[in-house]
């Protein structure tokens, strides 16, 4: 009884492991030909008002780091130059943290802070 229950076991496990075998060499489809739309590269939002995506900021900061380092700047005036040239390409991102840091100031905490960032950056 023994030796049938081990050969039908090893059966079995030979039977699955060559369907294994079989649906891993099957062929995938081939990819379809259409490209999807390049992503926006320029470093200016949509409207001037609008927040720039995090990518666009991300690519800006970047553009930033390499004309400071171009300059040759390092420590502090390095810090400074980087930060100016994002509020020169984004003035709605200087605006906001002069508003969230007004709204710090005046002790506001989440909900409350958000939404007075929010009205100060529509009042302008």
């Amino acid at each position: 009884m023994t030796r049938k229950l081990l050969s039908v076991t090893a059966a079995a496990l030979f039977t699955l492991s060559s369907a294994t075998v079989v649906f891993a060499q099957t062929t995938t489809p081939a990819p379809t030909t259409t490209t999807p739309a390049p992503a926006s590269t320029s470093s200016t939002p949509a409207s001037p008002g609008a927040m720039p995506s995090k990518d666009e900021i991300r690519t800006a900061r970047q553009a930033c780091r390499q004309d400071a380092t171009g300059q040759g700047l390092k420590g502090q005036a390095r810090k400074d130059a980087v930060n100016s040239c994002l509020q020169q390409k984004y003035p709605v991102l200087a605006k906001r943290k002069t508003c969230h840091d007004q709204g710090t100031a005046k002790g506001l905490e989440k909900k409350a802070l958000r939404d007075f960032v929010k009205q100060c950056i529509a009042a302008s």
